[in-house]
């Protein structure tokens, strides 16, 4: 069951049920689904999670379809999740497994489970009262392992989109800038703490990347996207997983 902690619920604006979108495969990961309009889901957040080795494999076996799969867990303070927050961090989360969306027709595959909480790879607040600029480069997290990467579009501002794709670095486009002595081979590098990476275009739903598309992304491997560590390479989207605009309008 999940980890008990001792905030008596003090976070009332922060203590709600927390869907998460589920997906990936080695390893699983959780995306919390975010909403601008309810305080307590104004959060952008990525983590690593696994379970008991036959729940692991029926969901393994599961996604193997179209579907998307999502998780709904027991109501909790998602705060517990925050790497930064002085209180003890959340190492399980019990919930039940859907096969599809659970607010739009999605159907139990797994109830009564616990998801161990392996790694929170990204966490962060959003603010309601800020303003999209759509004029921005379109910009993601990449985060995974090697040979099986993920792009999460990155959440600034309303209005905006969360969106998951798997997607490859393309064989034979990597440039590093500048090029380092002993460059890394990134084609073979884990991405345990997601990398912003941005594309030549606008940061808009439309110009989106999608299933099939080939585009150059500018990987920032530093604190910001001003520092000198970072590469240039071609990504490739295999797969479209999840797509949403009207939770963040």
């Amino acid at each position: 069951m999940s980890t008990q902690h001792g905030h008596d619920h003090e976070n009332h604006e922060t203590f709600d049920v927390h869907g998460m979108l589920l997906f990936g495969g080695e390893p699983l990961y959780f995306s919390h689904l975010p909403m601008f309009r309810h305080p307590a889901h104004r959060f952008q957040v990525l983590m690593e999670v696994d379970f008991r080795p036959e729940v692991r494999e029926a969901v393994r076996r599961d996604m193997t379809g179209d579907d998307i799969h999502t998780f709904v867990p027991e109501a909790f303070d998602i705060l517990e999740l925050d790497p930064d927050s002085p209180g003890p961090a959340r190492t399980s989360i019990a919930g039940t497994v859907f096969r599809g969306h659970f607010e739009r027709g999605g159907r139990p595959l797994v109830k009564n489970v616990a998801a161990e909480v392996k790694r929170v790879a990204f966490f962060r607040r959003l603010e309601p009262r800020a303003r999209h600029d759509d004029d921005a480069p379109l910009a993601y997290l990449c985060f995974g392992r090697a040979g099986a990467l993920h792009l999460a579009h990155e959440i600034t501002a309303r209005p905006d989109f969360d969106q998951i794709l798997e997607v490859r670095l393309v064989p034979g486009t990597v440039r590093h800038e500048p090029e380092p002595p002993q460059p890394r081979d990134v084609l073979r590098q884990d991405f345990l703490t997601p990398v912003a990476v941005t594309f030549g275009r606008v940061d808009t739903p439309g110009r989106r990347l999608v299933a099939g598309d080939r585009a150059e992304g500018v990987f920032f491997l530093g604190v910001s996207r001003i520092g000198e560590r970072r590469f240039t390479a071609e990504v490739e989207v295999v797969r479209e997983v999840y797509m949403e605009t009207g939770d963040l309008t």
